[in-house]
Parts: structure tokens; C-alpha cells; sequence
């Protein structure tokens, strides 16, 4: 395996983890905190749920083509 390869593995994971977070997993604080900002509950969600899909985008995007 190259080091390409582990790079693109360990980034995929990264993003999986990531996304997995921003969606509904432990991000309570976060999620007051930019309501506090919005004011909008909706605005809110948007913004966490378009988070969570650019990061399993970006998982599918590196992970390795089997």
C-alpha cells in the first residue's frame, strides 16, 4: 500500500467521522451555540445537515474504488 493510498484511506475516515458527528451525534453545544447566532431553528438544521453531507461526500470521494 502506498503512502497515496493510506493518505486517501485516513481522510475518508476522517470525513465519515466527521459527518457522522455533524449529524444528529453529540453535537448539542455546537448546535445551541449557532442557534444562539441564527436565531433560527431551521436555518440551524440546514446549516448541520449540509455540513454532514459535504463530509460523506467528500468520503465517498477518498475511499478507495474497489
Amino acid at each position: 500500500m502506498t503512502w497515496r493510498q493510506i493518505f486517501r484511506k485516513n481522510i475518508a475516515t476522517f470525513c465519515l467521522m466527521a459527518g457522522m458527528f455533524f449529524n444528529p451525534l453529540g453535537f448539542d453545544v455546537i448546535f445551541k451555540t449557532i442557534l444562539d447566532a441564527t436565531n433560527s431553528y431551521w436555518t440551524t438544521t440546514a446549516i448541520f445537515y449540509g455540513i454532514a453531507l459535504s463530509f460523506f461526500g467528500l468520503y465517498f470521494l477518498f475511499r478507495e474504488k474497489k
